[in-house]
């Protein structure tokens, strides 16, 4: 692997497009593909990834891997752009296809990812980078209540609290949320 440290960059590339596959560590199926320029930063992969995972942007750090490496990172990054690994540009690590990172977003619950290197192209004109150029099929689950009432509607929230007390994944559309779960604590699902 051709990881190398962002502290002593090499030489400076060509400008580069990567096409990075992101997945889930926990549910693999569920991937996204980005393509970012070799002279943006992890911050703007950091970026692209809490938007097309619907990550918060709000409050929860994040921080960029070797693959497997969980203890030494190329530095966190602020929901604000801040940090020590925001400045690190995506050509400085040096990767090869195939390479793999890890990404964990949120140190607290440590949503991990799992980060493969597809392929190393040329950019085409016209273009914005960093975009999400393809994904994975959702695979749907489908709101308890209304089930009960014959009608499939996609779950968009976990009841939390009827989780625990039903031992298993209470899935709820807004509308059942909203009627009969509006004072429980939900999470909001991400397909």
């Amino acid at each position: 692997m051709g990881i190398r440290s962002p502290l002593n960059p090499s030489h400076t590339r060509p400008e580069r497009v990567y096409t990075f596959k992101v997945a889930l560590a926990h549910r693999r199926g569920q991937w996204r593909r980005i393509e970012i320029r070799g002279d943006q930063t992890l911050r703007d992969l950091d970026s692209k990834i809490r938007d097309v995972f619907g990550h918060d942007w709000f409050d929860h750090l994040s921080e960029f891997y070797p693959a497997g490496m969980w203890r030494s990172g190329f530095g966190e990054i602020y929901p604000d752009g801040r940090g020590s690994g925001a400045r690190v540009k995506i050509d400085e690590l040096e990767l090869s296809e195939g390479d793999e990172l890890s990404y964990i977003y949120d140190f607290g619950n440590e949503v991990r990812h799992l980060i493969t290197l597809e392929k190393i192209s040329e950019p085409v004109a016209g273009i914005k980078y960093p975009r999400m150029v393809s994904r994975s099929k959702p695979r749907y689950k489908y709101c308890e209540r209304c089930r009960e009432q014959e009608k499939k509607t996609v779950a968009t929230w976990v009841c939390v609290e009827c989780s625990e007390k039903a031992g298993r994944n209470m899935f709820l559309c807004d509308e059942c949320l909203e009627k009969e779960h509006e004072d429980h604590y939900a999470e909001e699902m991400h397909y």
